[in-house]
């Protein structure tokens, strides 16, 4: 899916495989100090599984992220709950299904602390590489100067502070080659011998369109205007064989949550009687698969009649719909746990492009051309648009999640699917104002972005 080429892969795997490593330091040391002769091939074996999953928690907490772990205070704080995570995961590991004879309480605590210390140390120890640009990733741009200055100061975060730098040609000393198109086009004998010295040394020459994409994990507005696009990226990933699979998926976990869920829906449906009376749940028309209506299940958050305020309500008036039950229910996305319902008799899919009001769908649609895109796979209850960006109630936030709804469809994968699933455990727990969408740079803005949310605008006041 990323694309930036083998070093930035390199560094991608270095993380996690490094703190796979320390789990088992950890552990031998464990064994040594208190165990002697203990820690043998059967032993680690039996602790291989465990350790996958604990890798999962840290993904899940944002331990890879470099933009985080620079923050000192975060870094701590999520270690600290990966330490309880993997505790409980280890727990339940050996006394559900574990079968080594290994009494793991002591062994266990000292395991993950030692293994947590060791990784805090080695995230520092990654830190200084970057620093010291050991790590650094040196790219080739080849696009208007102007341009190329828009990129290094609107992505000051990607472009040196996290290893990405740009440098003009050299050999050594350069790790992929960026090029746009239109530049290209322009100044193809300059482009062309950068090319050729690229191929000959085995340097990878990527698009700008995949360089932005890999940075900000989103479709850029240059080619989400153009409908065509679809042709080459989406509609080939659209294969019978994974939406069949995924529905295996959907339908079992839809089960076991809705099952494991229970005492939450009955606790939920109980105070919402007793603090804000009846209906219990909220139905709405939503637009879902090949954009056919269905009427999406909730329970009910705001006050009757809120509808009434049409489409694309601002921030205040949607803000005060909401009941103070509701805001609890909203803040911890307990409101959505009944469109499991939904997943199970298939109107939607565990994850997805999330499902929109119709009535703001009959406007999105007139205005911008690449929309009805997001209804070539089934709605989901979470996805690539909901972990990355916030909730959307303006028109300027509509638009920009469509950007990140058609990554999603370009590289639909089960990879991407699980990545999403465990990345929305974190963000259950995030507020919206704490996450900021990173800016698109000026060199990939579209004029067509511009007349969509005038359009936009138009459209709803003849509503």
């Amino acid at each position: 899916m990323n694309r930036i080429g083998s070093r930035h892969t390199w560094r991608w795997l270095a993380q996690p495989a490094v703190d796979f490593l320390l789990f088992y330091v950890g552990l031998a040391t464990t064994l040594i100090v208190r165990q002697p002769g203990y820690f043998n091939l059967d032993t680690g074996l039996g602790f291989f599984p465990l350790f996958i999953f604990w890798l999962a928690a840290i993904y899940t907490l944002g331990l890879y992220d470099v933009r985080s772990i620079r923050d000192t205070a975060y870094l701590v704080r999520n270690l600290f709950l990966s330490a309880v995570t993997c505790m409980g995961l280890g727990t339940t590991y050996f006394y559900y299904l574990g079968s080594l004879t290994l009494t793991p309480k002591t062994h266990l605590l000292l395991t993950v602390l030692i293994s947590h210390a060791l990784i805090l140390a080695w995230r520092k120890i990654w830190l200084v590489l970057l620093k010291y640009n050991i790590l650094d990733q040196r790219f080739v741009f080849l696009v208007d100067p102007s341009d190329l200055s828009k990129i290094e100061k609107e992505l000051p975060h990607h472009l040196g502070d996290t290893g990405l730098i740009s440098v003009p040609w050299q050999w050594p000393g350069v790790d992929s080659v960026v090029a746009d198109g239109r530049w290209v086009d322009r100044n193809w004998d300059s482009a062309r011998a950068i090319f050729l010295a690229a191929i000959v040394r085995g340097v990878p020459i990527i698009t700008l369109e995949d360089f932005y994409e890999s940075v900000f994990g989103k479709v850029s507005p240059h080619y989400a205007g153009n409908p065509s696009w679809a042709l080459k990226h989406i509609l080939p990933n659209n294969s019978g064989f994974h939406q069949k699979f995924k529905r295996i998926v959907d339908c079992m976990g839809a089960a076991v949550l809705l099952l494991a869920s229970s005492p939450i829906f009955a606790a939920a449906a109980a105070l919402i009687v007793l603090i804000d009376g009846r209906p219990i749940f909220y139905r709405q028309s939503r637009a879902g698969f090949l954009g056919k209506p269905f009427r999406i299940l909730k329970f009910r958050t705001m006050l009757a009649g809120s509808e009434a305020h049409g489409p694309f309500t601002s921030a205040l008036a949607h803000k005060s719909s909401i009941t103070p039950l509701g805001a609890v229910l909203r803040r911890f996305r307990l409101d959505e746990l009944p469109q499991l319902w939904n997943v199970l008799i298939g109107e939607m899919s565990l994850v997805g492009p999330r499902p929109e009001w119709t009535q703001e769908v009959a406007v999105l649609e007139k205005v911008v051309p690449s929309y009805h895109l997001r209804h070539l796979v089934k709605p989901g209850i979470t996805g690539w648009a909901q972990v990355r960006f916030r909730a959307t109630n303006s028109v300027d936030d509509s638009i920009e999640k469509i950007h990140f709804d058609l990554y999603y469809l370009k590289f639909l994968s089960l990879g991407l699917d699980v990545s999403i699933l465990l990345k929305t455990i974190k963000r259950v727990f995030t507020h919206d104002s704490k996450v900021k969408s990173l800016p698109t740079p000026a060199v990939m803005q579209n004029n067509d972005f511009v007349h969509w949310a005038g359009d936009l605008a138009t459209s709803i006041k003849h509503l």
